[in-house]
């Protein structure tokens, strides 16, 4: 029987401890239910190919999925293209709740990618970066719900509801429960995809 674990967080001490814990279930190719600055999440490691097929298995379509950076640093590392209103648009959006798709370098696994473009975000919370760091700096994520659903806080009925697909939940600070901002940006043009 698949044992799922939850990691609750009343202090900032159980805070690092149960963000260590995730960080190691991901690690093992696990995938979790955990808070973004914007709406609940599930990730995977995207360097583990078990975890990505359980990424895809538990959202029932292929992708392309968002990767959370740790870092401004680690996000542009993966830009082909690096033109001055890109640049722009990085200082003055992350780390933040602005998703950006980007002409990208390849290396990552395809189900990452769409016409050679990714969507990256740094996220405004610390504890999604921690656990990107924890994973070599990228996160591959996407919502907390199945395809055509609402997105679900990470609590008692989650768990209960999709036990066999989530290896832990990490609770924490509460997302804003708004889809972070979409823009396109290819060269000198930035195109807004979702406000």
């Amino acid at each position: 029987m698949h044992r799922q674990r939850r990691f609750s967080l009343k202090t900032k001490v159980s805070q690092k401890l149960a963000a260590l814990r995730v960080a190691k279930v991901l690690k093992q190719g696990g995938v979790i239910a955990h808070h973004t600055h914007t709406l609940p999440g599930v990730a995977a490691d995207p360097h583990i190919p078990a975890a990505v097929d359980k990424l895809v298995s538990f959202k029932r379509r292929m992708g392309p999925f968002l990767l959370l950076a740790d870092s401004v640093q680690t996000a542009t590392g993966l830009i082909r293209f690096y033109s001055p209103e890109l640049r722009r648009i990085i200082r003055r959006s992350w780390p933040g709740p602005f998703t950006l798709v980007i002409p990208a370098k390849p290396g990552l696994t395809p189900i990452c990618y769409r016409n050679s473009t990714l969507a990256v975000r740094v996220d405004a919370s610390i504890q999604t970066r921690q656990l990107a760091a924890a994973c070599g700096g990228l996160l591959l994520s996407s919502s907390l719900n199945r395809k055509g659903g609402a997105p679900t806080e990470p609590g008692r009925k989650l768990r209960m509801r999709w036990n066999r697909h989530l290896d832990a939940v990490l609770q924490g600070a509460v997302s804003t429960g708004k889809a972070s901002t979409l823009l396109r940006v290819w060269r000198n043009d930035c195109t807004t995809i979702r406000p």
